[in-house]
């Protein structure tokens, strides 16, 4: 009863053991109760490697047998004897029993020991103490088996989780390219605008040149031929004027018309040769709001008589840009001179506007009058481009030409029958240096 007692506590503590070492140690302590060996050697088989390990081994006496000696002889003789019959437990020789362990059809290892039999009182307990050895090494086998999948799995795992993290990097790594290529694209395509807007300018640029040389050519050659014939005959004319002063005043009006007529040839042939060969101008502070006022004074009663009301709306301490005030001056006075002559009816008006805006003072004039027709609109600055009976159609030329060497810009809305709006818009500078 006592050996049953103690076997079950061995069987408890083997099935409870948390390793094969404190298995097979539970296992050798039963062993050597029950059938007294002179030496024992637990033998695990490896599935993979197709052969037995050393497990356990004790021997009772060490100094008449080395351990080594003795683990070399019992694997040799295992292994032999698993090939001929891995099943039934036999003697291997002198002093040895084989007696494999195998459970659930599975061979988990080998038990050895040195002896001349079982006693016949252990052969229950013993056999008892084999069937529960093999459960529990093939139970062990199992549970190391899953651990072992599962570590594979929990590497697989990590390595799936570390790839698709490299798949991630490297979709943001596109992503960002992706971006990158779209900003290079839009920046690309804009560059290609702005060189397209900028050939584009540089055509009419030199269209324009080219008109503007064969003004100059004429011109030149105009003055030339006709200078002296025109200052001979207004000089005649005043001679005349001055001799006839008591002539009758129909005589005089048609006199008077005559010379009209002479300084309005001598103006045109001045504004022809200005406007191919630009006069040198002052690079000094504007005072924009008094410009508006002397055009405001010079224009009063030209427009009064027209039948025009002249608004301003000026915009206290406007900022300062630089350039010459005449010549401002005279690109308002031409702006105005073709609103009075667009705004000829009732309830007429021009208002004159001042304003600042990042940097840059802003000259607006509007008229209520008849309007530009649309297909006129991008023509209207060209040289020699008019609507008008009189008139070569230099005004706006000119008056552009003006306010680009200021380094500003003008531009011009309109609508047909609801009136004109030209918008000047001209740099502010700290400091007014010559360029």
């Amino acid at each position: 009863m006592t050996i049953m007692n103690d076997l079950a506590c061995t069987l408890a503590n083997m099935m409870c053991a948390g390793s094969v070492e404190q298995t097979l140690s539970f296992a050798l302590a039963s062993l050597l109760t029950l059938t007294h060996p002179q030496w024992v050697c637990f033998l695990l088989w490896d599935a993979d490697l197709k052969r037995y390990i050393i497990g356990e081994t004790w021997l009772h006496d060490a100094e008449s047998r080395h351990p080594a000696a003795l683990r070399r002889l019992v694997l040799g003789q295992a292994n032999t004897a698993y090939l001929s019959d891995p099943h039934t437990p036999r003697w291997l020789g002198t002093n040895g029993w084989y007696h494999p362990l195998n459970a659930k059809g599975t061979h988990v290892g080998a038990l050895c020991l040195g002896i001349d039999q079982i006693p016949r009182e252990a052969q229950q307990p013993y056999d008892l103490l084999v069937r529960s050895l093999s459960q529990t090494l093939y139970t062990n086998a199992r549970l190391e088996e899953a651990e072992r999948e599962r570590a594979e799995l929990e590497s697989d795992r990590e390595r799936l989780e570390q790839l698709l993290r490299a798949v991630e990097d490297q979709q943001r790594t596109i992503d960002h390219l992706l971006v990158a290529e779209r900003q290079l694209s839009a920046s690309l395509e804009a560059k290609v605008e702005e060189r397209t807007a900028a050939l584009r300018a540089a055509q009419n640029r030199l269209i324009q040149s080219e008109k503007l040389a064969v003004i100059g050519q004429l011109a030149s050659s105009l003055a030339h031929e006709l200078n002296n014939p025109l200052q001979a005959i207004e000089s005649g004319l005043g001679l005349v004027m001055t001799q006839l002063n008591g002539a009758a005043p129909e005589v005089r009006a048609d006199l008077t018309i005559i010379r009209q007529e002479l300084e309005r040839i001598q103006t045109i042939f001045r504004q022809m040769l200005d406007f191919y060969r630009p006069v040198s101008h002052e690079h000094l502070p504007l005072d924009v709001n008094a410009i508006c006022e002397g055009v405001r004074i010079l224009m009063r009663k030209r427009l009064h008589d027209a039948g025009i009301s002249l608004r301003l709306q000026l915009t206290d301490h406007l900022p300062t840009p630089c350039g010459d005030s005449n010549q401002i001056k005279q690109v308002l006075l031409n702006l105005m001179l073709n609103a009075a002559e667009a705004a000829r009816r009732e309830a007429a008006h021009i208002q004159l506007t001042t304003a600042a805006q990042d940097q840059t003072v802003i000259i607006t004039l509007a008229d209520n009058g008849a309007g530009i027709s649309p297909e006129h609109l991008p023509r209207l600055f060209e040289p020699l481009f008019t609507t008008k009976m009189r008139g070569l159609g230099l005004g706006l030329a000119i008056s552009r030409e003006i306010i680009e060497r200021h380094g500003g810009s003008i531009g011009v809305e309109s609508v047909l029958g609801a009136g004109t709006t030209f918008q000047i818009k001209l740099p502010v500078k700290e400091v007014c240096d010559r360029e």
